[in-house]
Parts: structure tokens; C-alpha cells; sequence
């Protein structure tokens, strides 16, 4: 072996220096541990002990939905919330006195905080009228049988198994605490569901009350975010929406059932959102994905520290095919002519004139797109008071929360001879010259012995052609040509002009149908060979609603092309520097309808357009179509409600308007007249979409 060569003193010098300055640092740092572990050890695990860490929810900025233009209909603005922290909330008696103090405080200011028990707000509540599916989930959450009382909930409630609310509190107090943690059950406020809203939007004097008596309300918390807000709350609040609390079972949802709920989509379980209309529908493209902050808390609530370790992304802005300007001009329309119809003496011969009209609707369509220009409903209300008006808004008679455009069903009228007519010339049943002799009573089943189904018309009107017929709505026409073309075949061509089928529309529609075999036969009741007579004019069974009428009028003006209805334009980016989609133009059904057919139809409704008589000096506007400087194809209808009570309908168009074309829907529910508000509508039209001079040539 090679002997190894000694150090020299230089590197000998270096090699000590080396060995103390490591045996220092090491020495520093067995220092440091021992201060920690042994020195300190006690303060840094007292320290430890007293901090909480936790994740909280950084929401998403909501996209905004507007108008064609660009006008919001759903905006955010930044308020004040009053939020509970699951950590730090006391439990038991303490939490109900956090909870009555707080709302004592929020009543003084006369300011709302969220409370979803089905049950009025009075010392012995009863159960809200129209809220059986929550009522049904009070009483399920309770673990009671579905015969339960209100009294017997509110017992439950206040007990010891459930809230524990004390013989202390008067029965008002114990129903408004009891409202407020069922809410938080709905909420599943938890340990893994850490916040909860109390209150939105909430005053600065309510939020320095709130801070100033923060010793008082541990786990109790003020933070700003995002509040929604509807700019013209009473317009198109059926379409719009609103958002609200997520229910524990929309969270969960029902995998069984096939039903996602929330909590696979990463909500969290206090996500705000869409109750219905466009909100729910577009809900997850509005929402945005949430972000995450981790903060440090003491043991009294003092946050240590704040990190964003998950930023939120914003939700996108999504604009509707609606124009607000003409909405809000169509909504006055209908609204005006429904108080004139109500301040009308009744009728001295005890007829039905219109007096006892419950509400209406107005649809209007691009017939170049299919795209809802406009969806009226009468009665309306006000969004931004939606929850707070809920009960009020749930028990009123005339229905004011039913969306009449989309989802009221009621029978036609002679709207649906337009139905006939184009099946029976488009089959051939019928060629425009060939006539029917009305002699005001239909005896064509008295070949059958003992027979007394002789339905009649409104009057005699002799050798009538298909023209003629559209014109004077003649009844004996259709019954005769109706029984001729055949149930199937107007089912067929109901369906093809977007009658008793689906539109195509974006939000959940009703769908009706059409009087025939099979639907009488779902409906219970047995079909005979006369019914057909009665659908043929649009009564019997069929069921449709104020958009597909709209639908109807379009196709006609189509020349048989039915485009999907739809009212969503498009989706853009949350700053609205891109348009990431848009909706197409689809068709949804056709059939080949000639230039005969097409001339003969709107001939019958223009004639009917010339029948309209002037009534300006009486509603305020004018109500003639023949001044006006273009044609208008129009079709009326008195649908029977009762033996002694009709609704009013109306289908109107422009014939060969091209792009600039417009079909209108009008339904007056036990109202008269509709077609008395068909010339304001093209006006407004005329005015406010085209920007154009619609001055008639008189």
C-alpha cells in the first residue's frame, strides 16, 4: 500500500477553520430547536391550539344577462352580507340568541334576512299557500307524517331534538329563530360547509351596528360580495329569473334517480343559484368557478392572516334575443288594455264582454330567426322583491308568478282554422275556389238516426270558399272541411305549425296537444266521430299556449318553414371582449306550402285585418290595420272557457316582410278584443326595434 502523503500546514490551517465554523452552525441551530421544543415549546402549542385554520369560498363574479342590445336585465353590485362561521358560531341557546338579537336588529332597520320555512310569519303560522313541495320537505326533514299541522311543525321545531327554542322567547320570535336555522339545515351549515348568509345587501349603518357589537355575535361576520340586482325588476321576471340559497338535496342530488346534483359540478354547499327562468338555465355558464381563501384565526374570530390560494374565475355574460325597450312598451300595451277591459260596465244583455279578464299574454317572433323579440305576461311582479313578496305573490288568485307566454295552456279559438285551411289545401282536400254552403247549422251527421249533435256558425253566409271562410271565421266551412281532411291529418299539420308540440325553446315550456283519439283517451273520455268538428275550429280538447301561437303565426308567414324558438342570443366573455357562442337559425319542421295556398291564407286574414274597427278615441290608441302603411294577415278567436264565458285570441303576421318580418301571439285570458292591441305592438315595433316612422297612410 501507498503511504499517504501528510497535509501541508496551509491546508491543515483551513481543514480547522472549516470543522469549528460546522460545529458552530450546527451549534446555532440544536440552539434554536431546544428553544422551540423545550425553551418555548409550551407557548408555540398553546399558540397552535388557539389558531384555526380554514377554507373559505371566494365567489365568482356572476355573469350578467341583457337584452339584444346590451342592456342589463341581471347585474351585480357589491354589497354588504352577514355571513355565520360554522367554527366559531356558538351552539344550543347561545346560537338562538345570536340569531333574535341579529334579527331584532334587522327589523329596527327594517331590512330582511333569509328565511325559507313554508310558513307565515304570525305567532301561530300557518303553512304557506302555494308551497306544497317545501311544505312536503319541512315535514320530511321533521320526520313527521304528511298530515301534520303547522302547529305540530312549529312544536317540532322548538323542541329539544331540533332547536332547542326555550319557553324565553314569545312565539313570534320562536317562529323567526325556528326560520332561520331550518334554513341553515336546508343549507347543511357544517363543519364542511363553514359559511352561511344571514342577511344580503344589508345597510352600512346595519354593518357598523353589526362590527360595534361584534363581542356580542362571535362567529358572526360582515363581507362584501357580489349582490344581484335587476335594473327593471317587473320586466320579463318570468324569462329572467332569479337566484337564491341551493337547497341540501339539490346539493347532493339523487344518484339513484340519475340526478347531479352541485356537489359533483364543485359547488359549494352555499352557492347562490338560478331558481328558474334564464338564471337556472344558463346557470353553470353564468356562475364562474369559485376560488378559495385560507385564513388564520385565532381563538376569538381575529383572522391572523388571508391567502388566496385559488382565484376565482368570472362567470360569462349571456345575452337574450329580447328587445327590452319593446318588452317594456308591449308589457304597458297589454297592461293599459287589460284595465280598460276591467272598467267596462258589465254587458245589459248579461253577455261576456270582457270585464272579468284575469291576465294575458303577448308573444312576438323574428319570423326570420325564430328569436323572442318579445314575451309578455299580465299580471306581472317585481323581481327584486320576489322572495320577500314570495307568500303574497303565492296566494293572489290571478296567478301573477305563472308564466302565461310560455306555460299557460288554453284552447285556441278559430286561431286554429288557419290550421285547417292550410292541411286542407296543402292535401288537396280543397282547392281556393271551392265553397261550402253555411246555412248557420252543420247537418251533416243527421244521416245517423236520432242524431243532435247540429253544430252551428254565427251566421249564414252562404256558397263560402276558403278565403271568405278565414275572413268571416264561418264555422260550417271548417266543420265540413275539417271533417274531410281528418283528425290525423290536422293533428299533423297543428304539430307542423308548432301547435300542442315543442318549440324548440330554451326554457321549460308547456306543451299541450291536440284534441283526437289519443288524447281523449288519456284525458278519460271517449272520442266521437263530431268531435272532430269542434277541434277543427279549435275547441274540444286542444290545449295550446300564447308562444305557440306566435310559433303558428310565424310558420305561416314562412310558407311552411318552422324555425326553433329560442331566447338565447348569444355568450360572451364576463369583460364582453369576445362572443364565445352563438345560437344558430334551426329548423324545427316544414312542409311544402304553394304560392296558391300561401295567397289564399293570407287573403282570409287580410280580409279579417280590414274587419278591425277604429277605437282610438276610446283605448288611447288606434286600432284599425287598414291605414296602416303595410298589410298585416290577422286571425282572431273567442276560445269558450264555460257554456257562458270565452277568452280572446289573436295570430297575427307580415306577409313577405323578409328580414324585417314579425309574427305576434296574443292571448287574453276571459278577456275580448285581443286583436285591439295587434296595431300598437307594430307600431311600437316599428318605432323601437326598426327606428323607422311607422306615421300611417291615412
Amino acid at each position: 500500500m501507498k503511504p499517504q502523503k501528510p497535509y501541508k500546514p496551509k491546508e491543515r490551517s483551513r481543514l480547522i477553520i472549516l470543522s469549528f465554523l460546522a460545529a458552530a452552525v450546527c451549534g446555532v441551530y440544536i440552539l434554536q430547536l431546544m428553544n422551540f421544543q423545550i425553551v418555548r415549546g409550551a407557548e408555540f402549542l398553546a399558540r397552535t391550539q388557539q389558531m384555526t385554520v380554514s377554507s373559505i369560498t371566494v365567489k365568482a363574479g356572476r355573469g350578467e344577462i341583457t337584452d339584444t342590445n346590451g342592456v342589463p336585465l341581471a347585474q351585480n353590485k357589491v354589497g354588504y352580507n352577514i355571513v355565520f362561521y360554522y367554527s366559531f358560531l356558538p351552539g344550543g341557546e347561545e346560537r338562538n340568541r345570536i340569531i333574535a338579537a341579529l334579527i331584532e336588529m334587522l327589523e329596527d332597520a327594517g331590512e330582511d334576512w333569509y328565511d325559507p320555512l313554508p310558513m307565515t310569519m304570525e305567532a301561530e303560522p300557518e303553512f304557506t299557500e302555494g308551497r306544497e313541495d317545501d311544505i312536503a320537505l319541512l315535514k320530511e326533514k321533521l320526520g313527521v307524517n304528511v298530515y301534520a299541522t303547522a302547529a305540530d311543525c312549529m312544536y317540532n321545531l322548538r323542541s329539544s331534538e331540533f332547536f332547542d327554542i326555550g319557553e324565553e322567547y314569545d312565539d313570534l320570535t320562536a317562529r323567526k329563530i325556528a326560520g332561520v336555522r331550518y334554513g341553515m339545515v336546508l343549507s347543511d351549515f357544517s363543519v364542511n360547509n363553514n359559511q352561511y348568509t344571514f342577511a344580503e345587501d344589508v345597510s352600512t349603518e346595519t354593518v357598523m351596528k353589526v362590527k360595534e357589537l361584534s363581542y356580542r355575535f362571535p362567529g358572526v361576520d360582515i363581507v362584501d360580495e357580489d349582490i344581484r340586482i335587476y335594473p327593471d325588476g317587473d320586466l320579463a321576471p318570468h324569462i329572467v329569473g332569479v337566484i337564491g340559497q341551493m337547497y341540501a338535496e339539490q346539493y347532493y342530488g339523487d344518484p339513484e334517480n340519475g340526478i347531479v346534483g352541485y356537489r359533483d359540478k364543485d359547488y359549494p354547499m352555499n352557492a347562490l343559484i338560478g331558481r328558474f327562468g334564464v338564471e337556472q338555465y344558463m346557470e353553470e355558464t353564468l356562475h364562474g368557478v369559485d376560488g378559495v381563501k385560507t385564513v388564520e384565526q385565532s381563538r376569538d374570530g381575529t383572522i391572523l392572516s388571508e391567502t388566496i390560494t385559488q382565484p376565482p374565475e368570472s362567470g360569462s355574460n349571456v345575452g337574450l334575443t329580447i328587445h327590452a325597450g319593446f318588452q317594456a312598451e308591449i308589457q304597458q300595451i297589454l297592461a293599459d288594455y287589460i284595465a280598460y277591459l276591467r272598467a267596462l260596465p258589465d254587458d245589459p244583455d248579461g253577455e261576456d264582454n270582457g270585464n272579468q279578464v284575469v291576465g294575458g299574454a303577448v308573444v312576438v317572433l323574428d319570423t326570420s330567426s325564430g328569436a323572442v323579440l318579445a314575451a309578455v305576461t299580465a299580471p306581472t311582479y317585481d323581481l327584486n322583491n320576489y322572495f320577500t313578496d314570495y307568500n303574497e305573490l303565492a296566494a293572489q288568485e290571478d296567478l301573477p308568478m305563472l308564466n302565461r307566454a310560455f306555460d299557460g295552456l288554453y284552447r285556441p279559438g278559430s286561431t286554429f282554422k288557419t290550421v285547417v285551411a292550410a292541411g286542407a289545401l296543402t292535401e288537396g282536400v280543397i282547392t281556393p275556389t271551392d265553397t261550402v254552403d253555411c246555412r248557420r247549422v252543420y247537418t251533416y251527421y243527421d244521416y245517423i238516426p236520432g242524431n243532435t249533435f247540429r253544430p252551428s256558425c254565427l251566421g249564414y253566409h252562404g256558397a263560402t270558399n276558403v278565403v271568405k271562410a278565414l275572413t268571416v271565421s264561418c264555422n260550417i266551412f271548417f266543420y265540413d272541411v275539417g271533417r274531410r281532411l281528418g283528425i290525423d291529418k290536422i293533428q299533423e299539420y297543428a304539430h307542423y305549425l308548432g301547435l300542442g308540440t315543442d318549440t324548440g325553446l330554451e326554457l321549460s315550456t308547456a306543451t299541450g296537444g291536440i284534441s283526437g283519439p289519443d288524447r281523449s283517451e288519456r284525458l278519460g273520455t271517449v272520442w266521437q266521430p263530431g268531435n272532430v268538428c269542434q277541434t277543427s275550429i279549435g275547441q274540444m280538447d286542444t290545449a295550446v299556449t300564447p308562444l305557440q301561437l306566435a310559433a303558428q303565426a310565424m310558420t305561416l308567414a314562412n310558407r311552411g318553414t318552422r324555425y326553433r324558438t329560442h331566447l338565447i342570443q348569444e355568450v360572451r366573455s364576463y369583460d364582453d371582449s369576445e362572443v364565445l357562442e352563438t345560437t344558430e337559425t334551426e329548423v324545427m319542421s316544414e312542409f311544402a306550402m304553394s304560392d296558391e295556398t300561401y295567397a289564399a291564407i293570407c287573403a282570409g286574414m287580410l280580409g279579417a285585418a280590414e274587419a278591425v274597427p277604429e277605437l282610438e278615441g276610446t283605448l288611447g290608441w288606434k286600432t284599425s290595420l287598414s291605414t296602416l302603411p303595410y298589410d298585416v294577415a290577422l286571425k282572431t278567436g273567442t276560445p269558450q272557457v264555460t257554456n257562458t264565458t270565452f277568452s280572446s285570441s289573436a295570430i297575427a303576421f307580415l306577409p313577405d316582410a323578409g328580414e324585417d318580418g314579425i309574427a305576434i301571439g296574443i292571448l287574453l285570458e276571459r278577456g275580448a278584443n285581443a286583436r285591439n292591441i295587434v296595431r300598437p305592438i307594430l307600431e311600437a315595433y316599428d318605432r323601437i326595434v326598426l327606428g323607422r316612422d311607422n306615421t300611417a297612410a291615412e
